[in-house]
């Protein structure tokens, strides 16, 4: 299997939920304490974190890119923004600003990814290297 080795929005956002899990998993205690959170939360959100990461770097890693692997990371990111504003509204009382800023900052983030690589899924079915043959 052939790597594309330049970097797009799709790896920004795989690294991103990527990492964002790993320091979940790898900080959970502390999390859960800052946040005011319970460790299942914070294993739920690095769980989702790291599967979502890995889709996306194999997706911006990939030489062939299909529609409907964009169209699914780009509604991925939007469930997941929804998931933020559910998570939000219902640890509103319980959870520290910290975690509940965090919670919204994430969901703000994946909403902006969602929109954005909706909107150019077309072009993100290229890859960089494809791109600069076209143009």
């Amino acid at each position: 299997m052939k790597y594309n080795r330049k970097i797009d929005v799709l790896h920004v956002d795989g690294t991103a939920g990527l990492a964002m899990g790993v320091l979940l998993f790898a900080l959970q205690s502390w999390v859960s304490d800052l946040y005011n959170l319970s460790g299942v939360i914070i294993y739920f959100l690095a769980t989702a974190n790291v599967c979502y990461g890995l889709f996306a770097l194999s997706l911006a890693l990939s030489t062939r890119r299909n529609a409907s692997s964009i169209a699914l990371l780009a509604m991925a990111n939007f469930v997941w923004a929804m998931v933020c504003v559910v998570m939000f509204i219902a640890f509103f009382q319980t959870a520290s600003v910290i975690g509940i800023v965090f919670i919204g900052l994430e969901g703000l983030f994946v909403l902006i990814l969602a929109i954005y690589e909706w909107k150019n899924r077309q072009v993100l079915l290229l890859t960089n290297d494809a791109r600069k043959c076209i143009s």
